[in-house]
């Protein structure tokens, strides 16, 4: 345990020289942290420079466990950023910063390396879905995110199954009234019949309707 706090320690000091030296010339950042736009885009920055930084690392004991003790602490700093900033766009950040990979990339990096904290937690669920109906966040990518969780579960290793039909895939045709309330539910519209594949019998971990 001590050995993983080391190494985070390292990781975090990383990632905030790493996020000077991306947002250096953008502002006055990197000589005095002042203002309210450079204070969030650095804190972006932090929670980013963390997340790609623990994955880029070489290998050492117990890395798995350390990347998922970050993804969870990372999650929880972006909701607590989103509800008390509101969501990373350019009328926040202005025009300078959000062009910036770290900031532009940090909420949709951090949410997707948790998938089943808005799968299985109705209140970040609704967060999000809140920034999707207020044009913050695009519905395709939520459901990409979404998808996420069911691509990875999947019982189907060689063909695997999604519910929302997104990058990772098309849904199953056995879902297919259940996939489409869900799609309309985030703002996305119901799939015609060629947007499903036909999975057989196969046995789908799937709801039946999105709770």
């Amino acid at each position: 345990m001590k050995y993983q706090y080391a190494v985070l320690s390292v990781l975090i000091l990383i990632s905030i020289f790493g996020c000077k030296a991306r947002l250096k010339g953008t502002d006055s950042l990197t000589d005095n942290l002042i203002g309210r736009k450079d204070s969030l885009a650095f804190e972006l920055c932090q929670i980013f420079g963390s997340d790609q930084g623990v994955r880029l690392s070489e290998g050492f004991p117990d890395k798995m466990k350390l990347i998922q003790s970050i993804d969870t602490f990372n999650f929880n700093r972006v909701t607590d950023f989103v509800r008390k900033n509101g969501f990373p766009t350019e009328k926040l950040l202005g025009s300078k910063y959000i062009k910036v990979e770290c900031v532009q990339s940090c909420v949709y990096s951090v949410l997707l390396h948790n998938p089943h904290r808005l799968v299985n937690e109705k209140e970040h669920f609704d967060l999000f879905l809140n920034e999707v109906k207020k044009g913050n966040l695009e519905a395709n990518f939520f459901a990409t995110i979404l998808d996420k969780y069911y691509w990875t579960k999947s019982t189907n290793k060689e063909n695997r199954r999604v519910f929302y039909g997104s990058q990772f895939g098309k849904p199953c045709i056995q879902t297919k009234e259940a996939t489409n309330k869900a799609r309309v539910e985030i703002g996305l519209k119901p799939l015609a019949d060629d947007g499903f594949v036909d999975c057989g019998g196969e046995k789908l971990d799937m709801p039946k309707e999105r709770k």
